[in-house]
């Protein structure tokens, strides 16, 4: 069965065209659970080897070119992802799915993107981030300070003076499944200040449960967070990820309109086989 992975930023994913429910077909075949079977393919070493996994379907309004079902390594189902969604898009793109503007479906809501540079690059307009509020934790004996907001998934955000050093597993660990998250907890961002528009973002990612070398829902918690606290000055804010590349967060000041934009890579096609699954 062909896939194909791409890249955002070093945030990967494994896609598959299920339009025609080739992937629920050949689950089935192998007698696991779809939920099984992400987990396989993301493994590393056994199999892809993935931070999620996309299915592009046919959409439930005609009005919009496809809907997607995004699946974090572990199996678990996520509503947005930022990285995740610019992938979809360029891969709907190259399979003449879509167009240059598109529109999706996700249990986030609908999601608008521009295609540019030939698919390159991807612009996206998220839903309205809601929640935004400064949350206090008490964490591995110590107090700690941030900030909540969902931008279509959940993240607390928290500046730290030695970002290149920090713990941001025992730190991310902690905070994720800290009780103030129940029950569905918590993406985790650690971030810095570089300059009047700059900030540098390392991300604990839930359901991925390790620190991911980019999270897009997580730069653009962390743009709004930083700009929100004035620790930068100016829009749009460059988003530097710990897997190098810049993303481009640009929002109005009543976060209606709310814009996520990088590039995008295609590292392979590909094609599974069932002993991957024995």
């Amino acid at each position: 069965m062909r896939f194909v992975k791409l890249h955002g930023s070093g945030n990967d994913f494994v896609v598959f065209d299920n339009r025609q429910g080739e992937v629920y077909n050949f689950v089935k075949s192998l007698n696991l659970s779809l939920k099984e079977f992400v987990v396989k393919v993301c493994a590393f070493h056994t199999g892809v080897g993935a931070d999620g996994l996309i299915l592009i379907e046919n959409p439930e309004n005609p009005e919009n070119h496809f809907k997607w079902q995004f699946f974090n390594s572990d199996g678990s189902v996520a509503s947005m992802c930022g990285n995740g969604s610019r992938c979809a898009v360029r891969f709907a793109y190259e399979e003449g799915i879509v167009d240059k503007q598109v529109r999706f479906e996700t249990l986030a809501g609908v999601i608008h993107a521009e295609v540019l540079d030939g698919g390159k690059r991807v612009k996206v307009l998220l839903t309205k981030p809601t929640g935004l509020k400064d949350v206090s934790l008490r964490i591995m004996d110590t107090n700690v300070e941030g900030s909540f907001i969902n931008t279509g998934v959940p993240h607390f955000v928290m500046l730290v003076d030695n970002l290149e050093n920090f713990d941001v597993i025992s730190y991310g660990r902690e905070i994720r499944f800290h009780q103030a998250f129940d029950p569905s907890g918590t993406n985790v961002d650690f971030i810095k200040a570089n300059s009047e528009d700059s900030i540098s973002i390392r991300t604990y990612e839930r359901g991925v449960e390790k620190e991911t070398l980019a999270c897009g829902t997580g730069a653009v918690a962390s743009a709004i967070v930083a700009y929100k606290k004035g620790l930068v000055k100016k829009k749009p804010v460059e988003v530097r990820t710990k897997g190098g590349d810049t993303l481009r967060i640009d929002f109005d000041e009543d976060l209606n309109r709310v814009f996520l934009e990088g590039s995008v890579y295609k590292v392979f096609d590909g094609f599974l086989h069932k002993e991957a699954f024995y």
